[in-house]
């Protein structure tokens, strides 16, 4: 880790992550974190929002040095550019040599935007980027919904043997999925 602090870290994965979607041609995707306008938003609760985003918020309390990591993604020519358009929450917890996605959410999903479908390869990449830093060979997944845990299970995922309330991979394989899935590789040819 090169006694980077974990603020270093997150910056760095930001900007790795950035620079990777626009390696994929997503350059009106914006990678940032939230500023405290957003994170009063999302303690009040996001309408139409699937997730419990006040319970999150309270949950999840914290900055990077307590290992809570927030990535907000925002659409650059979107008609609404300042508003909240999807958040990814992280938790690194030294102590347990584990690394997890908390929540995820598009806000703009009923619309077709960058961000449709790319949200979670987002959070993917910024967490094995994360993982690689820190030399973690695992990424998990907290509390994952039952409607997403098919497409978690696409990238590698399973449920950890101890805890159903996780799903983990191995950072290799995330990384070879994701190679794949953006490359528009058919896994059945």
């Amino acid at each position: 880790m090169d006694d980077l602090t974990i603020q270093q870290i997150h910056d760095r994965c930001l900007s790795t992550t950035q620079q990777a979607i626009e390696g994929f041609g997503w350059d009106n995707i914006s990678v940032g974190v939230l500023s405290e306008a957003d994170k009063e938003r999302l303690e009040e609760g996001i309408d139409h929002s699937i997730l419990n985003w006040p319970w999150a918020m309270n949950r999840y309390r914290g900055n990077a040095d307590d290992g809570i990591l927030d990535i907000s993604l925002k659409v650059i020519d979107h008609d609404d550019p300042g508003s909240l358009h999807a958040v990814i929450l992280c938790k690194y917890d030294e102590r347990r040599e584990q690394f997890s996605i908390c929540m995820l959410e598009n806000f703009i999903s009923d619309e077709e935007t960058a961000l449709t479908g790319n949200v979670l390869v987002i959070a993917l990449i910024y967490s094995t980027t994360f993982c690689n830093i820190v030399e973690f060979e695992e990424v998990f997944i907290q509390d994952p919904i039952p409607d997403a845990q098919p497409r978690y299970r696409s990238y590698g995922f399973a449920q950890v043997w101890n805890d159903h309330d996780k799903m983990s991979a191995e950072v290799r394989d995330i990384l070879e999925m994701i190679r794949i899935k953006v490359n528009g590789v058919d896994l059945d040819e």
